[in-house]
Parts: C-alpha cells; sequence; structure tokens
C-alpha cells in the first residue's frame, strides 16, 4: 500500500496519527521524531510547547485510477499557472518543474 503525506494544525491532530517529519516549535526544535505515533500526552506537549503544524503519513487508499486522475488535474492546475511564464528561462523552467513534480506527487 502506498502512503501519503499531508499537513495538518496541530489543533487538528489526534491520538494515533503518525508523523511523517519531526513535530517542531517556532524555535525548530524537535519536540517528537518522524515516525512517532501521537498519543494523548503528545497532543499536551505540543500545545505546550506551541507547536502549529505537523506533517502527517497516513495509508492511501485511493485507486491507482484516481491517482492518475488527480495528478492531471494538478498538472493542468501548474500549467495554467506558469502559461504566460518565459519557460525558455532556466530559472522559471527550474520552479516550474519543481512545482509540478511536487503537485504531482
Amino acid at each position: 500500500m502506498r502512503n501519503r503525506i499531508k499537513y495538518v494544525a496541530a489543533f487538528e491532530a489526534k491520538a494515533g496519527m503518525t508523523l511523517s517529519e519531526p513535530a517542531q516549535d517556532r524555535q525548530l526544535s524537535n519536540i517528537l521524531p518522524a515516525g512517532h505515533t501521537l498519543t494523548e500526552e503528545n497532543l499536551q506537549q505540543l500545545v505546550a510547547h506551541q507547536v502549529e503544524l505537523l506533517c502527517i503519513v497516513f495509508d492511501d487508499t485511493r485507486t491507482a485510477e484516481e491517482v492518475a486522475n488527480e495528478a492531471s488535474v494538478m498538472a493542468k492546475r501548474v500549467l495554467d499557472t506558469f502559461q504566460n511564464a518565459n519557460l525558455a528561462d532556466p530559472l522559471t523552467a527550474a520552479l516550474f518543474n519543481q512545482v509540478l513534480t511536487y503537485r504531482s506527487a
């Protein structure tokens, strides 16, 4: 099974969610490591350390067709965004490629 990641506000986190990246406070100190499964106690720690955002990993239950359709929609959005951009410019082309890769994942 594939995995997906998503960013959630710390106040939306629930016990049982698994971190795909370390939970960090505003000073970028690691509070909890990547791969850690959150507990009720951890949720209180996150509040105490004023953690605002978490990166969560979860099972990707989409079918291959759904993944392909979503990638197609995202690619069209990126193309629309860059429609007037000069993709002959190396920096613009690099940005376009990075955004397309990120949005297609």
